[in-house]
């Protein structure tokens, strides 16, 4: 008779936590920005006509509950709900560029706290554009709340896919 083989059991939350990890290793390892979420689909762009005022971001569309990611290491400068309803994240990176991050379903920090590139900080949903689950991604180059730049090249850039 031949010994039992042992067997590996992971539950959802172990296996959740690895697929979660592996974009923090990898900006750790190479000291590279990451991508702010996953397996998403370019939406409206820099410059779309909102009436009022022009789109200064990004929208990457994905499923409810797909994890936001910090770009680079940096400290989240704040988090607060607008008046539209929308959850945002402000974080300010080590770079001195600034992104705000927005429609989140669940923001996962808190001002104030220092965050590593690749941390989950908060979770794809539609607050503020019901029906419209998406990261609405901002990115301000100059660190200045004002000078926002198109994002769409950095994403290109340190995006997969």
């Amino acid at each position: 008779m031949r010994p039992a083989l042992p067997v590996l059991v992971a539950t959802s939350a172990l296996l959740a936590g690895l697929a979660l990890a592996a974009p923090a290793a990898a900006a750790k390892a190479s000291g590279a920005r990451v991508c702010p979420t996953e397996n998403f689909t370019y939406g409206e762009g820099w410059g779309a006509d909102r009436g009022e005022r022009i789109h200064t971001g990004i929208d990457l569309g994905g499923k409810r509950g797909t994890p936001i990611y910090a770009i680079e290491d940096g400290v989240i400068d704040r988090t607060k709900k607008q008046d539209n309803g929308a959850l945002q994240i402000v974080m300010r990176g080590e770079s001195g560029s600034k992104f705000y991050y927005g429609h989140m379903d669940e923001v996962l920090v808190r001002g104030g706290q220092r965050v590593d590139a690749g941390d989950v900080i908060g979770l794809m949903g539609d607050t503020g554009s019901p029906g419209a689950v998406h990261l609405h991604f901002e990115y301000w180059r100059s660190g200045g709340e004002s000078d926002a730049v198109d994002p769409e090249p950095l994403i290109r850039r340190i995006c997969p896919g």
